[in-house]
């Protein structure tokens, strides 16, 4: 599990923001807030970055969105809890997305903590679940997802592991 300060995650979203926008990447605040932060929910941390990616002014967006809950697990500690990284090519009309939650659901009923997503074209999966490996941060999340969109071409859903 992964735990971190509230001192460390100010500087982990900070990284994520200037890492991502070497990357060129346009980091947009969540359409309910003024700017990018983190926001309280209860006893969870939320973290909403919407991002757009480099593309031809003429074409549809391209949007990578990271997001991650941090469950408090006591005074200044919080862990991990959930995250869902997403890219969406509605250019060339596919989605892909990593994902951690529903914890108990997905290890009672697939054995499993992470998935993944991919449909190509968008809106239709061939797989509800795909078997996936943790990703351990955020970066991580948008290299692997970045690295499959330089490729200007869809994603081969066949080559993953259906889990349903």
């Amino acid at each position: 599990m992964i735990v971190a300060t509230t001192d460390d995650l100010l500087g982990y979203l900070a990284d994520v923001v200037e890492r991502a926008e070497r990357y060129a990447a346009t980091i947009l605040p969540p359409a309910d807030a003024d700017a990018i932060a983190w926001r309280r929910q209860g006893e969870t941390l939320a973290m909403d970055l919407e991002m757009r990616l480099p593309a031809d002014p003429h074409s549809r967006p391209v949007e990578l969105v990271l997001r991650e809950r941090w469950r408090s697990s006591g005074r200044d500690r919080w862990d991990l809890a959930e995250y869902a990284y997403e890219l969406h090519h509605h250019e060339l009309d596919y989605r892909r997305a990593l994902h951690r939650h529903d914890e108990a659901y997905f290890i009672r009923t697939f054995g499993v903590v992470t998935h993944e997503h991919c449909e190509s074209p968008m809106g239709h999966p061939t797989c509800g679940h795909h078997a996936g490996d943790p990703v351990p941060e955020a970066m991580t999340g948008f290299l692997r997802l970045y690295d499959i969109w330089l490729t200007g071409r869809r994603p081969d859903c066949s080559a993953l592991r259906c889990l349903e």
